[in-house]
């Protein structure tokens, strides 16, 4: 009976099955029902850490924090060796934001060889130090910058009433949307925030700005049982209703092919919400749609350059789809291929893998570089000139602010293709061969010019013979060129970087 009873635990010290049931209900998830296995383990071996470790955890499973801390130092106090108790104890003070006490434990189980804890401790050492500055910003109005301080802190001091109010409310006046979402989809319906109205709203409003419509009407929804004379989520909720309105009846037009209706169903949810970056991009994307099935490929692709610029949602999918056929269709596979590829990162799909198998398995296109340009094959050397001066300055990537990546790279690539035909059509011996049909690898055997460099002569920045010190010491002309001139003697120019202005003159009339 005794050796049914008891068994041997981990430090060989004998310990009841209360405690292997709890650590079987532990470990199948009910954290209460083993919570109650360990009240009876310790009621038979009161002096056993580990149980009061375990117990800690199954506590702090349940977000029961203040219980966990408690276990935590029993443990502790039971064998002040016991680096697994201090770590315990440190995750549950900085739960509950006390962090001086959490980094003070951390420290103690490094102390007494939990290597691992070495890290956290320097992390709540940093979370001490972002709570006093973002504090200061708040009183400061520095809002963005508060919010950002507190970004990191609020994740992991996820039971901090004071923090997670300051969060929501700084990030809230900043926009900061998708960090509002993040810290908050998961929360709302704790008990410890679950009556707070504010932060719902909060939740609320960032859903709908980041076009998650229904998400958006839950949100206000709930609210508006708490409060039913809450107004703005009253107002929100007729927002986000007419915006799931048309998103709806511009999707059953498709469906039944009125295109023209659909697109300007889409269109009219403009009016909703006129002015929020994320809601325009995502009606861009939609727009784009019926605008393809109309056989408009240019002005689709125009919406779906608008619906992917600085986009980051996995909703874009639809825009790069929608970019790639009519690439495709156009004859543009190269950018057809590309963006089938990014399409297929973000969403696996047997018609978009199937339509960029297709791609692959077509003969090369040659480039043509009169349509790269928009000139005609009869163009003459000045008005060639001219188209690339033209596209040169749109296409220039360092002309480009706040663009993510991969338009920055997609727009770099433009510009060096527009170089690259230039080179070609603008010299004789080399249109003629192009003309006749030879490849665009032979045309190229020869190194060509940086696509900036060559940007500068042609825009008469540069002489073609220009030396190294004169790419480097550049007159005024540059400058107003950009209508900008560092009348300082040292600035970082578009074109070249850094630009050196030598001669005095240009620092007293730089616009001449």
């Amino acid at each position: 009976f005794f050796f049914e009873l008891w068994g041997c635990g981990p430090d060989g010290t004998m310990t009841s099955n209360w405690k292997k049931a709890g650590n079987t209900k532990y470990n199948a998830g009910q954290f209460k029902a083993a919570i109650e296995c360990y009240d009876k383990a310790l009621e038979e071996q009161p002096t056993d850490k580990f149980l009061y470790g375990n117990r800690a955890q199954a506590h702090f499973k349940l977000n029961q924090f203040e219980e966990a801390i408690q276990d935590s130092l029993k443990s502790t106090e039971l064998d002040p060796t016991f680096s697994k108790g201090y770590h315990r104890t440190g995750n549950a003070y900085l739960k509950i934001g006390k962090l001086e006490e959490s980094e003070e434990q951390f420290r103690l189980s490094v102390e007494y060889g939990e290597a691992s804890a070495l890290t956290i401790a320097k992390e709540v050492a940093e979370f001490r130090t972002d709570w006093e500055l973002a504090q200061g910003l708040f009183e400061q109005q520095q809002m963005k910058q508060c919010a950002q301080r507190l970004r990191k802190l609020v994740a992991g001091a996820t039971h901090n009433i004071a923090m997670r109010r300051m969060f929501v409310q700084a990030a809230t006046a900043a926009k900061l949307w998708d960090d509002l979402v993040a810290v908050l989809k998961n929360a709302v319906d704790d008990p410890l925030f679950r009556d707070d109205l504010s932060q719902r709203m909060s939740l609320s409003s960032a859903y709908y700005f980041t076009a998650f419509f229904e998400d958006a009407l839950h949100h206000a929804q709930r609210v508006l049982e708490d409060d039913p004379e809450h107004r703005e989520a009253s107002h929100l909720q007729h927002k986000a209703s007419e915006m799931l309105k048309l998103l709806a009846a511009g999707k059953t037009y498709m469906s039944k092919k009125a295109y023209q209706w659909s697109y300007d169903s889409f269109t009219k949810a403009l009016d909703v919400e006129p002015g929020a970056p994320v809601i325009m991009k995502y009606l861009a994307a939609c727009r784009a749609v019926p605008l393809m099935h109309l056989e408009k490929y240019d002005e689709a692709i125009v919406e779906c350059n608008k619906a992917l610029e600085g986009n980051r949602y996995n909703w874009r999918v639809k825009a790069l789809e929608c970019r790639a056929f009519c690439h495709e269709v156009q004859q543009h596979y190269e950018a057809a291929i590309t963006d089938y590829e990014k399409a297929l990162d973000l969403k696996p799909s047997a018609e978009t893998q199937q339509r960029l198998q297709s791609l692959r398995q077509l003969p090369q296109k040659r480039k043509d570089y009169y349509e790269i340009l928009g000139v005609a094959k009869d163009t003459d050397l000045a008005e060639i000139k001219t188209a690339y001066r033209r596209l040169a300055l749109k296409y220039h990537p360092d002309r480009i602010q706040g663009e993510d990546e991969e338009e920055k790279a997609a727009m770099k690539s433009q510009f060096q293709e527009i170089s690259e035909a230039y080179v070609i059509l603008s010299d004789p011996a080399k249109r003629s061969r192009y003309d006749a049909g030879e490849s665009i690898q032979s045309l190229n055997e020869v190194e060509q010019p940086d696509p900036f460099i060559l940007f500068n002569v042609v825009c008469g920045v540069l002489a073609e013979d220009a030396s190294l010190q004169q790419k480097l010491m550049y007159n005024v002309k540059q400058c107003c060129f950009w209508s900008s001139l560092c009348v300082l003697g040292t600035s970082t120019c578009p074109c070249w970087c850094p630009v050196v202005f030598c001669k005095s003159e240009h620092k007293a009339e730089p616009r001449q």
